[in-house]
């Protein structure tokens, strides 16, 4: 399909300054903008319409045998790699620049993502998303993404965070150490860095909207674990040069990245990951697979109950107010279990009969967890509710 502008198109254009100049010169420069600007494999321009448009810009009279020399010499010399493709005879197609550094489909892909990232100021965002739009054809941008609100928390650095993504990609990269400090927002709106750390990259993960790095980190009893920072807390990020710990711990982890990090991270913790085993009713088994994913298995099912159906999940969690929060929410439907032995650990998919005693250890630890926060909430309840009963005294 070929292109013909309309009269508020071609005045939007002349009030831009757009072919102003009315050189031969600038004006192949004003062919090549229109079609970068105005074209794409679909839709093209006619030799006659584009000399129409600059003779009107340019309040110059513009032939069509001109304009056609200055397309074929744009053909010919491909600047930055586009190409007009010319149309055959009897194609009311017109002319259109291919192979563009950014198909117009992949600049609007670019500015949607930039427009829902919370990781760029918006004027950075609309600075950089005009000059990606650019490429993209006039009739595709009508299709792109409109302005979305983000919700980006106050007191954060969150444009800082790729300063630290480029450090730990480096550091993943050449298997170093990485060192950094933390930093924490105080109540009174002041900031203190804690640390330092230095620890044994292993991937980094974008997981609810959130960047983690994830790293080996070694005990002081030499153990290792997968822990997990949240990268808008790490500052001052330095590739150490030093080797990783041991390499061979580090490439094991990085393998179960993509099946670790659902059921490590979507409860927004920050530490290490606990091995937890469910006692869950059927009715609630859909609200285990929404948090956890479809992959999630269950076991030793007892449908004894008749529609109270039973059965159990092993799941790995960051012990998080939001994980406790969760678990109050599904009103004992779903509930802590204790682990009942090697066997009964070993036969769960994602549990290793030889880690019975860790997993004892963390279940003591989420019920002690879980016991603390629900003492707590009721604690502050109390208090608030004599201190309204004392002001109403």
């Amino acid at each position: 399909m070929s292109r013909t502008f309309t009269e508020e198109e071609i005045s939007e254009l002349k009030e831009a300054g757009f072919a102003a100049s009315g050189t031969s010169r600038s004006r192949i420069l004003s062919v090549l903008d229109l079609l970068v600007r105005f074209t794409d494999e679909r839709t093209g321009i006619s030799a006659s319409e584009i000399a129409r448009v600059i003779g009107i810009c340019s309040e110059k009279p513009t032939s069509e045998n001109a304009i056609l020399k200055d397309l074929h010499q744009i053909s010919e010399s491909m600047p930055m790699g586009i190409r007009v493709a010319i149309p055959g005879h009897g194609e009311n197609i017109g002319f259109r620049a291919v192979n563009k550094p950014l198909s117009s489909e992949e600049a609007i892909l670019i500015s949607d993502v930039l427009g829902t990232s919370s990781f760029i100021g918006e004027g950075q965002k609309d600075e950089i998303s005009s000059k990606v739009l650019a490429f993209s054809s006039d009739y595709d941008v009508d299709e792109s993404v409109e302005t979305v609100f983000v919700d980006r928390k106050a007191g954060k650095d969150t444009d800082a965070i790729f300063s630290v993504l480029h450090a730990a990609s480096r550091a993943i990269r050449t298997n170093e150490r990485m060192a950094f400090k933390k930093q924490v927002h105080l109540m009174n709106g002041s900031t203190i860095k804690i640390g330092p750390y230095e620890e044994d990259p292993v991937a980094i993960v974008f997981s609810f909207g959130r960047y983690y790095l994830e790293v080996m980190h070694v005990d002081e009893g030499g153990s290792s674990s997968p822990y997990f920072h949240r990268l808008d807390d790490i500052v001052d990020p330095v590739v150490t040069g030093k080797p990783l710990s041991s390499y061979e711990k580090v490439e094991t982890l990085r393998t179960r990245v993509v099946a670790d990090t659902r059921q490590r991270i979507d409860m927004f913790g920050s530490g290490a990951a606990r091995t937890l085993f469910l006692k869950v009713s059927g009715s609630h088994a859909k609200y285990v697979y929404e948090r956890f994913g479809h992959d999630i298995k269950f076991c030793h099912i007892d449908e004894s109950g008749g529609d109270n159906v039973v059965g159990f999940a092993c799941v790995n969690v960051m012990l998080s107010p939001t994980f406790f929060r969760w678990l109050f929410g599904m009103g004992g439907a779903v509930k802590l279990a204790k682990p009942k032995g090697k066997r009964w650990v070993g036969s769960f998919p994602n549990a290793v009969a030889s880690d019975f005693e860790s997993c004892i250890r963390d279940y003591e630890a989420a019920v002690e967890g879980y016991k603390a926060a629900l003492e707590a909430a009721i604690l502050q309840m109390g208090s608030e509710e004599r201190q309204r009963r004392g002001n109403l005294d």
